[in-house]
């Protein structure tokens, strides 16, 4: 239920309880005022009768004091009086209607006033007034009046309020209702607009605030919520862009610090097919060959130059910044490519990069952010064995917990593991393995921040990695990714 209605009904309701109340105490007062004038006439009546009736009873006993009510001639059109005896005795007479009950306890002490309804369901008031009668059985005066137009009465005034409440609360429904409508609807409306504007982000369109009610105030302090949020929400934003810009380049710094690592091994891999190119290429100037091995030779210098293009294209691509762009790729096919990228850098150590077999697994992903966390990986496998060894790469689909934890729902993922046959890393340092500028590496070794890129790269693709490590036997890191 709206607040305007709510106001309308709770105005309605002490309306309908003041006339309720006001009409009650009206007919209240209304039987109150004709009970006294009747208690009042009956006193007075016996009063002046009091002496007149004690002496008829003494000279003729109950047939002298009813011919003396008779006589006296009390009758009105309004009320009717007569003598009963208040016990029920052998003397003649009229009987009261009293109950002994009423009989003892009211009359036997003063006059008593009770109402009743005769056979044709009107009320008459009855007041009894006792008249002292010496040793006689106790009797009194019996005063009824009828409350026909007393009752029509509180009918008019009951239909009067009835009318009064009516059109009472038509003008207060229109007027509550205008007024909460223009006071508080419009007002709540505009503000429940405005606190789901901000619920959505936009802080925009300040609210009106017009005079100084609480509602006002409340829209002020909505505005200058609103006004405070927004300027929160531009410093987040510019810090943001801030701190993205700034892992690019650290990103960016990684890649070129890993280029400088594989540029030896890429110039001793680019010597082969350069010293080939250039072999063939004296041929063909000492114009000694036949033009068969001229047309062979050519074939082979474009096939040699086709080789150091597509090395050099591969060192380019993975050196080059690039925004992120995800795209459905193959990480089986793309892990494969990156093996091929570092086993220069490998061999020199004497470090055999192996993949098992592995079929196509499609995954929606940065294809150079994922190049950059499998060359951190694979390079930090080869620079744990000092003394050469086996870097083996897997690539399955499993279900897993997200970040290892039990309690997560499982997940189907692609897992791509890199295991190396190196020192292996203590289990104090595995918990901060992935902090920044955390390393493990002699001096000059690494910076610290290969790990850190490589984890938050896979955060920001909804994935996670995994390590685990023995000292002595290697350790093995895998890296979980959403299965497309």
């Amino acid at each position: 239920m709206r607040l305007a209605a709510k106001m309308m009904l709770v105005f309605l309701t002490v309306v309908v309880l003041m006339t309720a109340v006001g009409s009650y105490f009206s007919v209240r007062r209304g039987f109150e005022r004709f009970e006294q004038r009747q208690q009042e006439m009956a006193r007075e009546t016996a009063d002046a009768l009091n002496d007149r009736l004690a002496k008829a009873w003494r000279e003729g006993g109950a047939e002298g004091l009813l011919s003396a009510m008779q006589s006296m001639a009390l009758q009105d059109p309004r009320h009717q009086t007569r003598w009963v005896w208040f016990e029920q005795t052998e003397v003649g007479g009229n009987s009261s209607r009293m109950t002994i009950v009423e009989q003892r306890a009211g009359v036997g002490s003063g006059q008593l006033s009770r109402t009743f309804t005769d056979e044709h369901g009107k009320r008459h008031l009855q007041t009894y007034y006792p008249i002292e009668l010496g040793d006689g059985p106790r009797g009194g005066l019996e005063i009824t009046g009828s409350l026909e137009s007393l009752d029509a009465a509180a009918r008019e005034t009951i239909a009067m309020a009835l009318v009064s409440l009516g059109a009472m609360a038509v003008v207060s429904l229109g007027l509550v209702y205008f007024a909460g409508l223009r006071w508080v609807a419009k007002p709540l409306d505009r503000l429940i607009a405005k606190t789901q504007r901000i619920g959505s982000g936009d802080f925009s369109e300040p609210l009106p605030v017009q005079g100084s009610d609480e509602l006002s105030q409340l829209a002020q302090a909505l505005n200058d919520m609103s006004a405070k949020l927004a300027q929160q929400q531009q410093r987040i934003h510019d810090e943001s862009a801030e701190r993205l810009a700034t892992l690019e380049q650290l990103r960016h710094a990684d890649r070129l610090k890993t280029v400088g690592r594989l540029a030896a091994g890429i110039a001793h891999e680019l010597g082969t097919p350069l010293n080939v190119v250039s072999g063939r290429a004296g041929l063909i100037a000492s114009g000694k060959l036949p033009d068969e091995e001229i047309t062979a030779s050519a074939k082979t210098i474009k096939s040699e130059a086709d080789r150091v293009t597509a090395i050099i294209r591969q060192l380019l691509d993975f050196a080059r910044p690039s925004n992120s762009q995800r795209s459905r790729l193959d990480i089986s096919e793309l892990l494969r490519q990156t093996i091929t990228l570092i086993e220069p850098l490998a061999e020199k150590r004497n470090v055999v990069l192996e993949m098992e077999p592995a079929a196509e697994q499609m995954v929606s992903a940065d294809r150079s952010q994922m190049q950059q966390v499998f060359t951190n990986l694979l390079v930090n496998a080869a620079q744990s064995m000092s003394d050469g060894g086996t870097v083996t790469a897997t690539v399955r689909t499993c279900r897993a917990h997200p970040s290892g934890s039990e309690t997560a729902t499982e997940r189907e993922c692609v897992a791509v593991a890199i295991c190396d046959q190196g020192t292996g890393i203590r289990a104090v340092d595995i918990e901060n393995i992935f902090e920044p500028f955390f390393t493990t590496k002699d001096v000059g070794e690494g910076t610290g921040l290969g790990l850190s890129i490589a984890y938050g790269i896979v955060q920001e693709h909804g994935g996670w990695i995994a390590v685990e490590s023995e000292m002595g036997r290697g350790s093995c890191f895998t890296v979980y990714l959403p299965q497309e």
